[in-house]
């Protein structure tokens, strides 16, 4: 029992990860209607700037996130102006913006490689990271912490923004209808530049907090943006809800599947998952549905 509770508590917390960085994808994805799987590298180019910035440049962590998150914006934003906005002028159909999407990420994981090669990149140990305490069967880390706050920070902040802000509310308005939007004057593309920088920031902070736990490698940002695939699916496709309850449904099937089977089948038991999602309901739980680009 001691053992099932400790890996609960482990699934959690890597499917809060999934979920936050789920949950800035669905936001993108529910206002401007484009599958942003260049979200992925968001994420891994924002792991290699903390790495780099801490590591490399021998930057204090806390400036060197802050960092990152100006440059997980700026990604974001740079991938809306550069690639989508254009598309969107000329009428791109759908499997354009998802090619284009794919190729972004392509294309930044191998120019990542060709600047910092292949080899993991850790990130040296420290005493604060080292910290630990005990409830019971339940040992809490530093890193736990750390998920748990960075998660109560984006979630509350996004509600904030999108409930109390004028910039938040347009990006209902506009997921909802956007020629509706734009009659009673909310400007598309602004709010489009916008929300790709709020959900792009939100990628930001999964990108450090696994930067500073794991190497950090090329391929991570594909990983993860395959287990935020996932997550939208069983939450249902443009739910910001659903984003993060599939993150952490997915992290829980992932760390308790190996309870009773052996290690390599706790991803084959998340696609079976996945696959009952699909075929039983293919809306999500939350039965959301995603308007065309």
């Amino acid at each position: 029992m001691d053992l099932l509770l400790q890996l609960a508590k482990n699934g959690a917390i890597i499917g809060l990860l999934y979920g936050l960085f789920a949950y800035g994808m669905s936001l993108i994805v529910s206002t401007t209607g484009v599958l942003h799987f260049a979200h992925g590298f968001t994420l891994v180019g924002s792991a290699y700037t903390f790495w780099w910035l801490f590591q490399g440049q021998d930057v204090h962590p806390v400036l060197a996130a802050a960092l990152t998150l100006v440059v997980a914006g700026a990604i974001g934003v740079l991938i809306e102006l550069g690639i989508y906005r254009p598309l969107r002028r000329r009428k791109a159909g759908e499997m354009t913006f998802l090619v284009a999407s794919l190729a972004v990420l392509t294309l930044g994981q191998n120019f990542l490689v060709l600047l910092f090669g292949t080899d993991p990149k850790p990130t040296p140990p420290s005493e604060f990271m080292s910290w630990s305490v005990s409830f019971g069967p339940l040992l809490i880390r530093t890193f736990d912490v750390l998920v748990i706050a960075a998660s109560l920070v984006a979630f509350v902040g996004l509600y904030l923004l999108q409930t109390k802000t004028a910039v938040g509310l347009s990006f209902r308005a506009v997921g909802d209808n956007p020629q509706r939007a734009e009659t009673l004057g909310i400007r598309l593309q602004h709010t489009y530049v916008w929300v790709f920088l709020a959900g792009s920031v939100v990628a930001g902070l999964p990108a450090i907090l696994l930067s500073v736990q794991n190497p950090v490698t090329p391929s991570m940002g594909f990983d993860l943006l395959v287990k935020a695939v996932i997550a939208l699916v069983i939450g249902g496709i443009g739910s910001m809800p659903g984003a993060l309850l599939g993150g952490v449904l997915i992290g829980l099937v992932e760390s308790l599947a190996v309870y009773k089977l052996p290690t390599h089948w706790a991803e084959f038991t998340l696609f079976a998952v996945l696959f009952l999602f699909v075929v039983v309901r293919p809306n999500g739980l939350t039965r959301s549905r995603l308007r065309s680009a």
